[in-house]
């Protein structure tokens, strides 16, 4: 029988995953007024949130071993919420401005890609060190924990990018998904609030 903190761990896990491949794939539509769709856009893009997840796996991982609690990854949830809700205020005339600048085409978009995307995603890259450490109840179950949350948030991951791709993009604005998608992660960090705070708050 899992654990309600198991529970609440897999779904932020499920949850975030969905959250950053949807914004991956909302991400080609922020710079398409200025940038279009082209392989440069694509390209850039994909490196940029590998880098990020990288960059979020290590730091997250040494997150986890100094202060494995659920207010600090809600922290972690709520500071990704914030800069994803803050991109539908900026992207347009943040946009024009890069595109302004004459910069080197493939420099320019690399260049947005990392200012829009690179901090919510190395945030979003934190979580999962988080969840395995929160889940793991010792080091005999460590590599199984670590697969189940990969899995879990890599089936999320899928799920997002049919969501976003399959259906919001039709029924909403990119703002509107934009939106959407912070929110979903400021949900995720007042759950992992409200759980610490009514079973481990005396």
């Amino acid at each position: 029988m899992p654990r309600p903190l198991d529970l609440l761990a897999y779904s932020v896990a499920f949850l975030s995953g969905g959250v950053l491949l949807g914004l991956e794939i909302v991400a080609s539509r922020i710079l398409a007024p200025y940038f279009g769709n082209s392989v440069y856009v694509w390209g850039s893009l994909i490196s940029v949130f590998l880098l990020a997840l990288s960059i979020g796996y290590w730091l997250g991982g040494i997150q986890a071993d100094k202060r494995p609690s659920l207010v600090v990854l809600a922290k972690i949830l709520a500071s990704a919420a914030v800069c994803i809700l803050v991109l539908p205020l900026v992207y347009l005339p943040v946009g024009k401005y890069i595109a302004d600048l004459g910069l080197e085409f493939r420099f320019s978009v690399l260049l947005i890609s990392m200012l829009f995307f690179l901090v919510p995603s190395v945030l979003m890259g934190m979580v999962s060190p988080f969840v395995i450490k929160l889940s793991a109840t010792g080091l005999d179950e460590i590599g199984r924990t670590a697969g189940r949350v990969y899995a879990i948030s890599t089936l999320g991951s899928i799920s997002g990018a049919i969501a976003v791709s399959f259906f919001f993009i039709q029924w909403l604005g990119t703002r509107a998904i934009v939106v959407v998608l912070g929110l979903i992660l400021l949900l995720l960090a007042l759950a992992c609030m409200a759980y610490e705070r009514k079973y481990f708050k005396k």
